[in-house]
């Protein structure tokens, strides 16, 4: 009997095998079929070729369906639903780009039309992720923070001044991940080789006192640390120009500073500077459910080394209006 119902499995599964084969054939057939209506500027025919395509059941390339949606689309000049289109593509990878050799110069413009404006709320919507990500202290923040600083550096966006905060503040968010990650990872290997060592002596291992909890912004019911002295050291730089970068710092339940490095690096000889005088810093101590606690903060530091704009200096100095 067991015999019987393995051959009718084996039967069942060769049937679908050869019907999934013959749906992914067919999808293929298919999508070939719209590429010569499109090339033939059959562009209405090849409209309904790709809509025809289940991409849902099949392996057909779901991208390359979408991407002469949207040739067929542009060329029929129906802008509305071509932009819709665009906007599905690129919201399902932002980081997509239409080459020379896919696109013609009108469709790489409205392509790059619609992602422009989308790519400001794409950025939100990712840091927004990787936010939450670190919060619930998930391993693949630091790869979403990397998402957003990819994107951040993408040649549609990077002239924009809007983000440039949050770039080194996605920058340093990225490196506290890792070296979250990197600690546990380290501190699972030290607990599991004291263990290894306890059991080979014979002897059980010893407890260690449990450290404080450390907080950071996002946490429910915490109140931040407030500055009460937070001097920046005067800055010595030889070269012109505005530098930016950022310190972390953790304080802990009596406003004391504890520990400082810099998340993202300003001037080697600056840094230094900047965490010996992190190191005096004093704030009122961070409060979770109304009590003290430990809180990391991160500080943004912005230097600029110009000299004021006048008449007499014209380049690399600082206008007026800089902050």
């Amino acid at each position: 009997m067991s015999v019987m119902r393995s051959s009718v499995s084996v039967v069942l599964a060769s049937v679908m095998c050869v019907t999934w084969c013959a749906v992914v054939a067919a999808d293929d057939d298919l999508l070939g079929r719209a590429k010569d209506l499109y090339r033939s500027a059959a562009y209405d025919e090849a409209l309904g070729v790709l809509d025809s395509i289940a991409t849902n059941t099949s392996l057909v390339d779901s991208v390359e369906v979408n991407e002469y949606r949207v040739f067929c689309l542009v060329a029929l000049d129906r802008k509305e639903e071509a932009r819709n289109a665009i906007s599905a593509l690129v919201s399902a990878n932002p980081s997509y780009q239409l080459s020379e050799a896919q696109a013609s110069p009108r469709v790489r413009a409205a392509f790059k039309e619609v992602r422009q404006s989308l790519l400001p709320s794409l950025v939100q919507h990712a840091y927004a992720d990787a936010k939450a990500a670190f919060d619930r202290k998930d391993p693949e923040a630091a790869t979403g923070f990397e998402r957003v600083l990819i994107l951040l550096h993408d040649p549609d966006l990077a002239s924009s001044s809007e983000f440039a905060d949050l770039a080194v503040v996605a920058a340093a968010f990225r490196d506290l991940s890792a070296a979250r990650e990197t600690a546990a990872a380290q501190s699972q290997a030290a607990l599991a080789l004291s263990a290894r060592e306890s059991v080979a002596s014979g002897s059980a291992p010893r407890g260690k006192p449990a450290e404080p909890p450390v907080y950071r912004d996002g946490e429910p019911n915490l109140t931040p640390a407030v500055a009460i002295t937070q001097t920046m050291p005067p800055a010595h730089l030889s070269e012109r120009r505005l530098w930016t970068g950022a310190i972390e710092i953790l304080i802990d339940e009596t406003g004391k500073v504890l520990s400082a490095q810099m998340a993202t690096p300003v001037q080697a000889t600056y840094d230094k500077q900047l965490i010996q005088a992190a190191l005096n810093w004093k704030y009122r101590p961070a409060l979770k459910d109304g009590m003290p606690a430990r809180y990391i903060k991160i500080i943004n530091v912005r230097v600029d080394s110009r000299p004021d704009c006048s008449i007499a200096v014209m380049t690399q100095c600082r206008p007026q209006n800089s902050n």
